[in-house]
């Protein structure tokens, strides 16, 4: 599924979270990892160009780490802004997945992680996964995949990276937030229909309706069932789309307590 996994190393906090999911995601027949750093051009202070042996090594070492029999592990640097360098390396290399920490622990590092991580979402042009920062790794047993689907064209991605992943996890959820109180019958119906479709393609999957605005409601849904991964879609790429993640798509990012798996409209 993900062949090639093109991994953000920043050397911060999430570097330990990051390296403990890919011990999960290479069980699933990862036979590649690139390991790229970004010399950041946000901001005055960051390392120069001079600094970039320093952070081969380091990255070297991690690579070393790494290391396990089938698996390749390569690492660069890059300069630029983190999150259009982390996209575009991972469309140059051809990988399948770009997996990357999301919030920091403490004002500064959450405004740089949370930005770069908005930023690649709204870029890519891969699946990405966002791994939270957080005190212990969260949903690292594989127990439940969230689905968010809204029917569109947006989310047919997303929809086929439910149905691929579906066999790693325990229990499969599919919800669609909409009006789903009294008055809603048709509203309801129509996003039931929907979720029913998804159910004849994936085997045992559960549906469920929320009421309200989907960017509260999916979120505090993954949150009462404990989903260890939500599968979203955003909107296709083109100069007008591509920094349009979508408000829904961007407050489940951003919120979610668990990791997030953004899918592009045209990857499957």
């Amino acid at each position: 599924m993900f062949k090639h996994i093109l991994v953000a190393v920043d050397f911060s906090p999430a570097w330990p979270l990051l390296q403990e999911r890919l011990k999960t995601l290479t069980a699933w027949g990862t036979q590649r990892l690139t390991l790229v750093h970004v010399l950041s051009s946000r901001y005055p202070a960051t390392p120069e160009e001079t600094h970039r042996p320093h952070y081969q090594a380091k990255l070297a070492e991690l690579a070393g780490d790494l290391a396990a029999p089938g698996l390749t592990v390569e690492f660069e640097v890059r300069s630029g802004e983190p999150g259009a360098v982390l996209t575009e390396a991972a469309s140059e290399l051809g990988a399948d997945l770009l997996l990357m920490g999301c919030r920091g622990h403490n004002r500064f590092h959450e405004f740089f992680l949370g930005s770069t991580a908005l930023d690649a979402a709204r870029l890519t042009a891969q699946p990405l996964w966002l791994e939270p920062v957080a005190d212990e790794l969260i949903g690292a047993d594989s127990q439940l995949l969230m689905l968010a689907t809204d029917g569109s064209d947006a989310v047919s991605g997303a929809e086929a990276m439910g149905e691929k992943l579906a066999q790693h996890f325990q229990r499969r959820l599919a919800v669609t937030a909409t009006c789903a109180t009294e008055g809603c019958d048709r509203e309801i119906a129509d996003a039931q229909q929907q979720l029913d479709g998804l159910a004849e393609r994936i085997e045992g999957l559960e549906t469920r309706v929320l009421d309200g605005d989907p960017r509260r409601a999916i979120v505090e849904e993954a949150k009462r069932e404990h989903a260890d991964l939500i599968v979203i879609g955003k909107r296709g790429r083109n100069r007008i789309q591509e920094f349009l993640l979508g408000s829904t798509a961007e407050a489940i990012a951003r919120d979610a307590h668990c990791p997030v798996l953004v899918v592009p409209h045209e990857a499957t």
